[in-house]
This record gives structure tokens, sequence and C-alpha cells, in this order.
């Protein structure tokens, strides 16, 4: 009773906590943020250009369309009157951002969500988010929501092969795993390959389950309801780029990869820099939300189920190399690793809505100790990270962060004169590779 007792109170004091730092976040982003607009100009039209131009596509191709994937068609059509389009923007990602809590209410009950809810609003609120990437043109955080919204329900699947009949979840999996290709097909490779680590991890269960006619039946049932939206939403970025390109193949991502793709050793310091660097590196970015939500959910007796866990990892760590092979591996202009925002929102998403009523576990002391030693160092620093956030002047810091360094301000002189001669060739030059090492050493101050 006791014990009980005490989980209620922490429960209780994790809500209060959520909501606090909520209402701070959302205060402060509001009367603060400065509107990061990234590739919002680039996109902002495809929706009236591609309409204006559907008279074009017997001739092969319809011109004048960003790069961008089919979701960025689609925000575009939300957003298609120009007045206040920033803020709908921002409404439209927050509202966004709240729907995996719409998914644990409606497939897991009130229960789940009470415990669980707290853990993930603290950790949205405790990051970066609010002041960086609600009032943006950025999309990787509806990218990531729905991402992990699929990789969470197909876990709960995986572990419970009693909501095969659920209609519930069955509906998120089919809506999450059509939208979440959309904003970016690779995506969808990344978690195929977390897909294949999970049945190679419980391959054992695997074979249990195929070796019996209702596991198999239900093997079978969970691929198809699993692969077909996906499948089906590759097809049609397929055939948005066949509008675009003439060809099923994101035609400008492929000759910007093969004109700017760096060496392997300058894609090691990219690595490196990525996961370490103190300028929102992925260690510094997200340690300290993702322990604030698993503090509060093991204080409110709930855990994410492994499975979930397994498949979001694989495809944060897959996304993290792939990066480093990308010209920009923070993004360009953003407030810390922007590419990486997607993985690792997605794995807290994921956690959130698989999580499952924790049992009594007893851990070995020696590697909890040994854990908690080396978190504290991180931890403090990701705190830090965070705290810069919200307390610098948020223009002041973002500049700062990309522009501060003598080797970045050589490279913006450079930007209007040597890049347009030589384009895209010019992300591969010492002077941008300079700049780029400059940022990820830099240490934000507030």
């Amino acid at each position: 009773m006791s014990a009980s007792t005490d989980r209620g109170r922490w429960h209780i004091a994790c809500w209060s906590f959520a909501l606090v730092a909520s209402a701070i976040a959302l205060w402060s982003a509001c009367s603060r943020a400065v509107f990061n607009g990234v590739d919002l100009a680039a996109w902002q039209n495809d929706w009236s250009t591609l309409i204006g131009c559907f008279h074009s596509v017997a001739n092969g191709r319809c011109e004048g369309v960003s790069k961008f994937p089919v979701a960025y068609l689609l925000n575009s059509a939300l957003l298609a009157p120009e007045a206040m389009r920033g803020l709908r923007l921002a409404l439209l990602t927050t509202g966004v951002l709240l729907l995996p809590l719409l998914c644990v209410l409606a497939g897991a009950g009130k229960a789940i969500l009470l415990r669980g809810g707290a853990g993930y609003l603290a950790a949205l609120a405790l990051s970066p988010l609010p002041m960086f990437y609600l009032y943006s043109g950025a999309l990787e955080v509806q990218a990531a929501v729905f991402c992990g919204i699929y990789i969470g329900t197909l876990a709960r699947f995986w572990s419970d092969p009693a909501l095969d009949g659920s209609l519930v979840w069955l509906a998120i999996l089919w809506i999450s795993g059509l939208l979440f290709p959309l904003y970016k097909d690779t995506i969808a490779v990344f978690v195929c390959v977390g897909i294949l680590m999970l049945a190679t991890i419980y391959r054992r269960r695997l074979r249990e389950l195929w070796g019996n006619a209702s596991g198999r039946s239900g093997l079978i049932r969970l691929t198809f309801h699993a692969a077909i939206p996906v499948l089906v939403a590759m097809a049609i970025s397929a055939l948005y780029s066949q509008l675009k390109y003439g060809v099923p193949l994101p035609l400008a991502y492929i000759q910007e990869s093969r004109e700017t793709t760096p060496s392997l050793t300058i894609s090691a310091e990219f690595l490196l820099g990525s996961l370490l660097s103190p300028n929102g590196g992925v260690l510094i970015f997200w340690s300290f939300p993702l322990f604030v939500a698993l503090l509060c959910w093991r204080l409110s007796g709930v855990m994410p189920r492994a499975p979930a866990l397994v498949v979001a990892g694989s495809a944060a760590a897959l996304s993290c190399l792939a990066f480093a092979r990308w010209w920009a591996p923070f993004g360009w202009d953003s407030w810390g690793d922007r590419l990486m925002l997607q993985p690792m929102l997605s794995l807290l998403v994921a956690m959130l809505i698989c999580q499952r009523t924790a049992g009594e576990t007893v851990a070995r002391r020696g590697a909890t100790a040994f854990a908690r030693w080396v978190c504290v160092p991180v931890v403090a620093c990701s705190a830090y990270y965070i705290a810069v956030s919200y307390i610098a002047p948020t223009g002041q810091a973002l500049s700062a962060s990309l522009w501060q360094g003598p080797s970045c301000q050589r490279m913006q002189r450079a930007m209007s004169t040597e890049a347009v001669a030589v384009g895209l060739a010019f992300w591969k030059t010492d002077r941008y590779y300079q700049c780029a090492r400059e940022r990820m050493l830099h240490i934000p101050r507030i």
C-alpha cells in the first residue's frame, strides 16, 4: 500500500512538472522565438505550381516544383493562403506533436496515457524543439512523429498478438505507415533495416510462431498490414518524381549527392561531430530530454517495449551513418543537428506509443552505478545546452552557432562570389570544410 501511495505521489509530481515545464516552454516560444524559414521559401508554392502546370504533364514533366518530397507538397496545400503562413505552420506542427498522446488514449486507454504522457510532454518542453523547431519551416518534427507512431505501433503488435484484431491500432499503423515515407523515402529504408534487425534478435520467437498455424497466419497478417501502406507511400513518391523529372527517381537529390558527397575521411569527422559536437550533436541535444522522459516513466510505473527500441535505435544509427555522407550533416542553417532530429524524436515517440506497465525488476547494482556515473556528465552538458536554448537571445544564439568563427565568416563572404561561380562543387572545398569543423567545435554560451 505504501509503494502504491508513493508511486501515485510521483505520478502527480511528474504531471505537475510536465505541465509547468510545457507552459513555460510555450510562453518562451511565443514571446521570444524567431521564425527560421529553413527550406520554406523553396517549397511553400509547390501546390500552386503543381496545379498550374498540370497542362504540361503531357510534355513529360512538371517544372518549377521544388526537390522536396510529397509531404512538403501536402504542407504547401494546407498553407496555400500566404497570410500568417509561419504561424499556421507552427500550429500544425504543434498539433502533430500531440498526436502520439491521442494514439495512446485511443489504443491503450486513459490509464497508460496518464502514466506515460507526462514524460513525453516534459521531454518535449525540456528540449530545444519549442524554441527552434515549432516556429520554423523545418518539417523534420512532423516526419519524426509519424515515423515514431509507426514503429511504436508495430512494436505493440509484435509484443502482443492479442492486438491482431484491434481496428484502432490497425488504423494507426496504416495511417502512419502511409504518411512517414512521404517526408523522405530513405526513412522507410532505415526502418525496414531496423525491422530486419528485430527479426534477427528475436529469431527464436519467429521460429516458434512460424512453427504453428495460428502464429504463422498472425505473422503473415502483421507483415501485410505493416508493409502495404509503406509500399503505397513509396509508389506515390515515385509517381511524384515521375511528374517532376520524367523518371521515378528523386533526380535532384541524386545529382546533389553525386556532386557534394565528401570523402570517407571527412565523413568520419562529420560522424564524430554529429554524435559528440557541443554545438548540438546527438548526445548534447537529446540526452537531457530522454533522461527526463525515462525518469518520469520509471517513477510512474511504465516502460517502453524492447522491440521499439531495437527498430528505432537501429534506424537512428543508420541515419547517423548516412547523414555523415551528406555534405551538410547538421542540416545547414539550424540549431543543433537538424537531420538527426527526425530519428531521435521518432525514438521518443515510439517509446511512448508502445508503453506497458512496468514489472518489479531488480537491477544489478554494479551496472546501474556505472551507468549513472557515465550518464551524469553527459546529461549535465545536455542540460546546459537546453538552458542556452531558452535563455540566450534566440536569433543571436543561432547566428553565433553558425557564423561566429573566422572560417565561417570567410565562407559566408565567399558564398556570394565563389559559391555562385562553382555551384555545388563549393560544398567540397576546404573553405566549407573548415567552417563545418568550426561549427562542430563551437560551444554555445548564454
